[in-house]
C-alpha cells in the first residue's frame, strides 16, 4: 500500500520534504482549470516534488470544465511544463464537464505527449449522474469515497471497506481518495489523502508508462467496444477488439470463431500474473445469475491441450445492465492461453422469449512478472 496526497492553492506551499519523510510516496498538485486559471503554487509544487527523486511519484492535474476539451488540454500542457516525469490526471466532477469533453482532453494530451498515460478522477456519483458513461479512454480510474473523522493517512485507511475499491465505468480503479481530512506533516491544515494498492514500481509503470525496470511487470491491457451476444446458461469467451497496451505482443489472433476481435492472452513468460477484468453486460433481469470465469489453456499444435478454469465472480443481477468484475492471481506457463468468459443463468431456469444478454464493453488487464 502506498499513500499519497493531492493539493491545490488553498494548501499554500507544502514542505514536500516533510511530506515525503512522513511516508507519503505520491502527490498530485492542481496545475490549471478551464483555459483561464493556473494554480499560483504549481511551480513550487512541481520543483519540490521532482526534487524528491526516485522514491516519490510527482503528479499534476487539470480541473475540467465543459466546452472544448482539446483546447483545455493544450492550455494544461503549456502551463505544466515538461510532463515526462509527472503522473497526469484529469479532474472531472463539475462545471459542465462530461465524458465526451474528457475524452477529447485525453486524446489531445496523448497526441501531444506520445501517449502519456492519463488517470481519470471521475467520481462514481458524478459518473452515475451523467448516465454511467464508458470511461475506458482513461488508463485507470481515481475514485473518491470518504470515511469519517480525521487523522493520519494510515489511521484513516483502516476504516476503508473493500467495497470502496469496486470498479466502474468499464475501467480498473487504481487510486482511492478516501478522506479530505488527512493530517500530513508539511501541509497546513487538512488535505485530501489517497491510496494505491501496489508497489512504487507498479505505480510508475501505470502513471509514467515506464517498463524499463526489471521489477516492473509486463502490463498488457485490452478493451471491448463491440457488443457480443451471450448464450443463456453457458459460458461465452469474450472478444477484445482494442489494444490499450501490449508490450510483449501477447494477444492471441482473431480466429474463425472470433472474427470481431482477439479472444485471449498468450503468456510470454513462465511467471506470476495478476489478472483483472471489468465487463458491462446488458439485457439481464432481476434475479438472473451472472458469472465470470477465467480459463487457462495449455496450447499445442494450434489447439487447446488441457484447460484449467476458475469462476471469480458469481452474483444475482439487481438491474438490467451491470458491470461484472473479477480478479485472479495465477502462475502462468510460457505459451499458455488465457481467456475471460461470461455466463448468465436466467431466473427460474427458463428465459422464455427474452432476448439473450450482451457483453457491451469492458477492459482486461494482465500484469505479468518479468522474472
Amino acid at each position: 500500500m502506498l499513500y499519497g496526497v493531492d493539493v491545490a492553492s488553498y494548501e499554500g506551499r507544502p514542505d514536500w520534504r516533510r511530506v515525503h519523510a512522513s511516508g507519503i510516496r505520491f502527490g498530485f498538485s492542481k496545475v490549471s482549470e478551464s483555459t483561464t486559471y493556473v494554480n499560483p503554487t504549481w511551480r513550487h509544487n512541481r520543483s519540490a516534488m521532482l526534487a524528491l527523486g526516485a522514491d516519490f511519484v510527482p503528479g499534476g492535474y487539470h480541473f475540467l470544465h465543459g466546452g472544448d476539451g482539446a483546447a483545455q488540454a493544450r492550455y494544461f500542457l503549456d502551463r505544466a511544463g515538461d510532463v515526462s516525469r509527472l503522473a497526469l490526471a484529469l479532474d472531472v466532477e463539475a462545471s459542465g464537464a462530461d465524458a465526451p469533453t474528457a475524452r477529447a482532453w485525453v486524446a489531445e494530451v496523448k497526441r501531444r505527449t506520445g501517449g502519456h498515460p492519463v488517470i481519470g478522477y471521475f467520481p462514481r456519483w458524478y459518473w452515475e449522474q451523467h448516465g454511467r458513461p464508458d470511461l475506458s479512454f482513461f488508463d485507470t480510474i481515481w475514485q473518491s469515497r470518504y470515511v469519517s473523522g480525521s487523522g493520519s493517512p494510515a489511521a484513516l485507511y483502516q476504516k476503508v471497506p473493500a467495497s470502496f475499491w469496486m470498479p466502474y465505468g468499464g475501467e480498473p480503479m487504481s487510486i482511492l481518495q478516501y478522506s479530505s481530512s488527512g493530517s500530513v506533516p508539511g501541509i497546513t491544515g487538512h488535505c485530501d489523502v489517497n491510496a494505491f494498492r501496489g508497489s512504487l514500481a507498479e505505480l510508475k509503470a501505470l502513471a509514467l508508462g515506464s517498463h524499463e525496470e526489471d521489477e516492473v511487470p509486463i502490463r498488457s491491457s485490452y478493451g471491448k467496444t463491440r457488443p457480443q451476444v451471450l448464450a443463456w446458461g453457458q459460458f461465452t469467451v469474450l472478444n477484445w477488439d482494442v489494444t490499450h497496451a501490449d508490450p510483449a505482443n501477447s494477444h492471441s489472433e482473431p480466429d474463425k470463431d472470433h472474427p470481431d476481435g482477439y479472444p485471449g492472452y498468450v503468456a510470454p513468460l513462465s511467471t506470476w500474473a495478476d489478472i483483472t477484468a471489468v465487463v458491462g453486460v446488458e439485457g439481464m433481469g432481476l434475479g438472473d445469475e451472472y458469472q465470470m470465469r477465467f480459463e487457462v489453456h495449455d496450447w499445442k499444435n494450434g489447439q487447446s491441450a488441457g484447460v484449467w478454469s476458475e469462476t471469480r465472480a458469481d452474483a444475482l443481477a439487481t438491474s438490467g445492465a451491470q458491470y461484472v468484475t473479477g480478479a485472479m492471481p495465477k502462475g502462468l506457463g510460457k505459451g499458455q492461453h488465457v481467456y475471460v468468459a461470461i455466463a448468465v443463468f436466467p431466473s427460474g431456469g427458463d428465459p422464455g422469449s427474452r432476448p439473450a444478454p450482451r457483453a457491451t464493453s469492458g477492459r482486461w488487464t494482465i500484469a505479468q512478472d518479468r522474472s
